[in-house]
């Protein structure tokens, strides 16, 4: 039986009916039909034993590419950890195309009948297509011209477009890309029953949304769903994404719009994501949610690559009189989460006449006090919030 390793990743919100779920991440509650935005990015530190075998594993090319990297940072402490692709350092200027599957899934929630299938049209979504098919045109696999910090990266899909100006510095000027075919494996839906006591189905603004236990949900996809699409290619040297049509994985009263994880997949392993396109209006915010999520993956795809602690930015943010919130991994969406206190500047990008939010993401040197960045325009993010890295937590912030 598969054994979960790794800890998820997951971008929560707070539902209005749950007020307070967060303990100390209250906010007020949203209007009615609305949810508000809540994440959180828990980790857990794999042994040198587990992670030399991924790295031998990645090298005979039975899980997907990935490069490891070992950084001594400003706090004189290495540093040490594996992202996807190839290293930008050493041999790394060519391009790494990882195999990807798009996995719509046809969700019926057992309390009361309730249907949310990713793979048919859906009138609430942009154009009246299917979820599948929006995300699919969508700059996380379609080309779009990238200004970074101003400087042009080039064309490129989105992951792709930060992790060169994330490394824009050893990368400048070579054919260094990680990206996903633009055309990836889209598979027929896997259907799946929730049941009453794992979910439930809220009304939005458009239609409905749903909610399902995000343990249940998670223990399901890795010991059932995984398996029963080995048939059809799925596995460890390819990254699975699953989608979802409005319907949230909750968490003691929470719900993630999307995360990120891994597990050893019969010894081998194995990394997904899963990560939903609101229709129903509750939520909002097109694809950003799967940007700070598949970035997350790029860069940190087993959850647990560590870093000085970092805080009081983005997500990771306690008010005073609570001490400050610090968190020491590489999660590179957190520090620039949307709707708290950092400011922030997303991309908006028009491609196929839907107008698409990315997040702003932050960068390698940014965790590790790298003096001058190795990033596009000498920045610490991709779309100049930070301009100095981060500072030692506590009391966090950025310089």
């Amino acid at each position: 039986m598969n054994r979960r390793l790794l800890s998820l990743l997951s971008l929560l919100i707070v539902i209005t009916v749950v007020p307070g779920a967060l303990g100390q991440e209250r906010q007020s509650a949203p209007e009615a039909g609305k949810v508000s935005i809540k994440y959180y990015s828990p980790s857990k530190k794999l042994d040198g034993k587990t992670v030399a075998k991924i790295q031998q594993q990645a090298a005979a090319g039975t899980t997907i590419p990935l490069w490891s990297y070992s950084v001594v940072a400003y706090d004189g402490k290495t540093y040490q950890g594996m992202m996807v692709g190839r290293s930008p350092f050493f041999h790394g200027h060519r391009i790494t195309t990882i195999p990807t599957y798009l996995i719509p899934l046809k969700l019926t929630f057992a309390d009361t009948g309730t249907v949310f299938d990713a793979s048919v049209p859906d009138a609430c979504a942009p154009g009246g297509v299917s979820v599948a098919d929006v995300i699919r045109s969508s700059p996380i696999f379609q080309d779009s011209d990238f200004i970074i910090n101003g400087v042009d990266v080039g064309s490129a899909q989105y992951l792709d477009a930060f992790q060169r100006a994330n490394f824009w510095k050893e990368v400048s000027g070579t054919p260094y890309h990680t990206v996903f075919s633009s055309s990836p494996t889209v598979l027929p839906a896997v259907s799946v029953t929730v049941p009453a006591a794992s979910g439930t189905t809220m009304s939005g603004n458009c239609g409905p949304f749903g909610e399902m236990d995000i343990v249940w949900w998670d223990g399901y996809l890795q010991s059932t769903i995984m398996p029963s699409l080995a048939a059809q290619g799925v596995g460890p040297a390819n990254f699975p994404q699953f989608l979802t049509d409005s319907v949230f994985e909750t968490d003691n009263g929470c719900c993630a719009l999307g995360y990120h994880s891994a597990f050893m997949n019969n010894g081998t392993f194995q990394s997904y994501s899963v990560n939903a396109y609101d229709t129903s209006g509750a939520a909002g915010g097109d694809i950003s949610v799967m940007s700070h999520e598949v970035a997350e993956w790029l860069d940190d795809p087993g959850t647990n690559n560590p870093t000085p602690a970092w805080g009081q930015e983005g997500q990771v943010y306690a008010a005073p009189p609570s001490a400050p919130a610090c968190q020491p991994n590489l999660e590179v969406g957190d520090p620039l989460s949307p709707g708290f206190s950092t400011p922030t500047n997303p991309f908006s990008v028009t491609l196929n006449g839907n107008t698409f939010t990315l997040q702003e993401l932050t960068f390698y040197s940014w965790y590790f006090g790298q003096s001058p960045s190795l990033g596009a325009g000498g920045g610490y993010s991709d779309n100049g919030t930070f301009i100095g890295y981060a500072k030692p937590c506590p009391p966090g912030g950025t310089n």
